[in-house]
Order: structure tokens, then C-alpha cells, then sequence
């Protein structure tokens, strides 16, 4: 795993412009830190990180007697797209454009930008930076923020907002649900206990909440490792579970097995996601390009640089055989491999919603895709029964897991702040919500 960020390593980079704009005083305090580069061969969108970063926010200006940052929805693409821009460019600079691409009833306006291999590293980056800290903890009250992949790693934008009028905002960048306030359309559960015996959530710094009849077998910061996580899975008697580092360090507890490490053999990209084999001999790791790194039993089958696709991978899902496995792109796209058959996607249905998680029917012939609201989308066999929006809920969600019942009779949504929401015959034993943690995984026992 790759260590705590080297502040000794960090440029920075500071230009001011007070320049003013009709009636309203533009206080803009453009910085920027650099660090030590983690490769990562594409540019795209992480929505998962971009809770965090707004998380962090939040935290010091709380602890510093500040309100927390809401997110403006119209000034999340602005962020998202100079993040972009920056990978691409493979170098962090200042958005140009960034008055002109902000809401008209803005007072100040602030920006922080940055690349680094982390969330953690590149939040503490700031703090560090007087510059960056004045943003953090200053006189707004709503931000955007995107974060974006490129050959240097993580580069995040984060814009600053104060408005002189409250204004109607999400809670993280996503789509605010379009059912009414209170009203619930879902179909009616079932839960059951044979669906799901527990199931475990993993936090962002690799720390395991125990739910059901789910044993605790370890954690990363209780082998006294400070690393940023990703993902979790349990091994196939649910005895173990391995948990994925971004940068593809694997940390194994329980019966589960270590087979390698993209850091052991020499690679270095953003991981994105595990998943291992049927007996569990072995695992695949994604990268967030798309490429697919095999260990152990695990075949390879393809990946999307190999078949010439460029864009941003979400989620690796193994068929039910282990002969093949599907990809999830960020915009719904589904792509197939070995005995991975196509059931549909989200463009091909002309659905328009950032994908975030996916999940397969017990018999491989359908599956469920997670927007990043909440919302499902089912294809082939795979039954519907309910989401986040058709709560009715009367706050924003911002989805990042889908996990899905040993029946397949339902399945349960992790949303970034520790929330579980069970659908169908998905039994609910718990939740971390209360502990005020950014979740990363959600898995299921079996």
C-alpha cells in the first residue's frame, strides 16, 4: 500500500485575482498542491470520492465552529470538467472560465485544486497550505467538487460558493429523487432471514462494522495500517473477507487468502474493485481505465483497454460459473467477457444517469445496475423491488453500493454516509449511519 503522503514532496502554487464583476466583489483565492504522482491511465468522475472530500470539508469547519458546505448542483459539471481537464492535461492549474460557469447569484467564489493518490493525502495537502486552508474554512456556504483520474492520479477541483440567497441544494452530487416528499411507490417488502444472515460495511479507512450474524475478523487500522480503502469482499464460505486499497494493496482477514497485489507485481494504477473467484483460490482487480488484473484461479478474460474501449470503469462482476465477468462504465455501459452475457445498459435503454454499482441474478442472466441517487435499473431476470427515489424520502441519497441477497430476492443500497436501505426480501440488521462514517462497501454473508 502506498504510504502516508510526504508533505516534503508537495509544490504549491498560488495566484491571486480581486478583480470585480458588475455589482458583486469577486474574492478569489486560487490555489493549488501538488504531490507525488500514483498512475492512473483515464480521466473520469468518482462520486464516492467526492463525498469524501465534502465530508472532510465539513469536518474541520465544524470542528472550527463553521456551517457545513452544501453542494450546488450547477456547480458540480464546472468542477467535474476542470478535474478532466487537468488529467487529461496530466497537470493542475486554475479554471479561467470559472466566473463566467458559476450561478449568477453568487458574492465569493474560491477554488482549490490539487493531484495526489488519495482523498486523505491531498485533504491534508490543503489543511497544510494556509491558502487552501483560508478556502476550507472560509466565508462560503456551498461548493462543487470533482474528482477525475489521470496518469498522475486523483486531481480533484473544489469550488467555493457564497450566495446571498439559501438556494435549493443536494446533499452530494447527484440528482435529487423525483418522487413526492412522503410518498413511498416501491413494492411492498419481504424480508427474510434466509435472504442474508448479515452483512458487513466497510469504511473509507478500512475499518469493518459487524452486522447479523457476521463475525469480525479483522480490520486495516486494527493491523495498524493507515490506508485508504475501496472495496471488500467475502470469501465463499464467509469465513474471511479481503479488503482492496486504492492503490490495489490487498489486506486479507480470515480464512481469506492472499494471491497478490497489483503493488507486488509491479503495477501502478487507482484500483476500483475486487472480486474473487468461486472457491475463493484467487481474485480479479479492476482498474479504474478498465484494465483487469488476475491472481491466483482467476482467468483472464479481457478488459476494455484491450477491446479498445476508453472510459471510465465502476464495477467488475463475476458470472455465476467464473468464466467470464461483465465491467460497469460510469455512463451505465456494460461490457461483456467470457461467458458474460449482455442483458442491456443504461444508454441502450436511453437512460441518462452516472452508474455507480451493479450486481448479478443468482443465475447470471440478468442483473441490477445502482445510479448514483439510488435508483435501480434491472435487465434480463432480474426482478425490481424498489429504490432509493421510490422511498420518497425527504433528503438526498447518494448511492455508491449495490449488493444483492443470496436468494436474489432483493438487495440492499449503501449510501456514502453509512446508510443501509433493504429492498425486497432483504432483511435490515443495522446500520452505521449513527457513527457519522463515509462507507465505502457493503457486503453480504452467505
Amino acid at each position: 500500500m502506498v504510504g502516508p503522503l510526504n508533505l516534503a514532496t508537495l509544490r504549491v502554487e498560488t495566484q491571486d485575482m480581486r478583480p470585480i464583476v458588475g455589482t458583486a466583489v469577486l474574492l478569489l483565492t486560487l490555489l493549488a498542491a501538488v504531490t507525488v504522482p500514483l498512475a492512473s491511465p483515464a480521466a473520469a468522475a468518482d462520486g464516492v470520492a467526492e463525498a469524501e472530500f465534502l465530508s472532510l470539508i465539513n469536518g474541520e469547519r465544524s470542528r472550527h465552529g463553521k456551517a457545513p458546505l452544501s453542494v450546488r448542483g450547477e456547480v458540480v459539471p464546472a468542477a467535474r470538467s476542470w478535474s478532466d481537464y487537468m488529467a487529461r492535461q496530466g497537470a493542475i492549474s486554475h479554471n479561467p472560465d470559472l466566473v463566467e460557469q458559476m450561478p449568477s447569484d453568487w458574492l465569493r467564489l474560491g477554488e482549490n485544486v490539487g493531484v495526489g493518490g488519495s482523498v486523505e493525502g491531498l485533504h491534508r495537502a490543503f489543511m497544510d497550505s494556509p491558502g487552501h486552508r483560508a478556502n476550507v474554512l472560509g466565508d462560503f456556504n456551498q461548493a462543487g467538487i470533482g474528482v477525475s483520474y489521470g496518469p498522475r492520479g486523483m486531481f480533484v477541483t473544489v469550488d467555493f460558493m457564497k450566495t446571498a440567497l439559501v438556494q435549493q441544494t443536494v446533499t452530494a452530487a447527484a440528482p435529487a429523487p423525483s418522487t413526492t416528499c412522503g410518498g413511498n411507490i416501491n413494492p411492498p417488502a419481504a424480508p427474510s432471514s434466509q435472504a442474508a444472515a448479515g452483512y458487513w460495511v466497510l469504511g473509507t479507512d478500512g475499518g469493518i462494522f459487524s452486522y447479523g450474524d457476521t463475525p469480525f475478523y479483522g480490520s486495516v487500522p486494527g493491523a495498524g495500517v493507515q490506508a485508504t480503502s475501496v472495496l471488500m469482499a467475502a470469501t465463499p464460505s464467509s469465513h474471511g473477507y479481503w479488503i482492496l486499497g486504492t492503490d490495489g494493496g490487498i489486506f486479507s482477514f480470515g480464512d481469506a487468502a492472499f494471491h497478490g497485489s497489483l503493488p507486488g507485481a509491479g503495477v501502478r494504477t487507482t484500483a476500483i474493485d475486487l472480486k474473487p473467484t468461486g472457491t475463493g483460490n484467487g481474485y480479479w482487480v479492476l482498474g479504474a481505465d478498465g484494465g483487469i488484473f488476475s491472481f491466483g484461479d482467476a482467468a483472464f478474460y479481457g478488459s476494455l483497454p484491450g477491446a479498445g474501449v476508453s472510459t471510465q470503469a465502476v464495477k467488475l462482476v463475476p458470472t455465476p460459473s467464473g468464466n467470464g465477468y461483465w465491467v460497469l462504465g460510469a455512463d451505465g455501459g456494460i461490457f461483456s467477457f467470457g461467458d458474460a452475457a449482455f442483458h442491456g445498459s443504461l444508454p441502450g435503454a436511453g437512460v441518462s444517469n452516472r452508474s455507480i454499482s451493479m450486481a448479478p441474478t443468482p443465475r447470471g442472466t440478468g442483473y441490477w445496475v445502482l445510479g448514483a441517487d439510488g435508483g435501480i435499473f434491472s435487465f434480463g431476470d432480474a426482478a425490481f423491488y424498489g429504490s432509493v427515489p421510490g422511498m420518497g424520502m425527504c433528503e438526498s441519497v447518494t448511492g455508491i453500493q449495490l449488493a444483492p441477497t443470496v436468494t436474489g430476492g432483493g438487495y440492499y443500497v449503501l449510501s456514502d454516509r453509512g446508510g443501509v436501505f433493504s429492498f425486497g426480501d432483504a432483511p435490515n440488521h443495522g446500520e452505521p449511519k449513527i457513527l457519522a462514517i463515509t462507507a465505502r462497501d457493503i457486503a453480504v454473508a452467505r
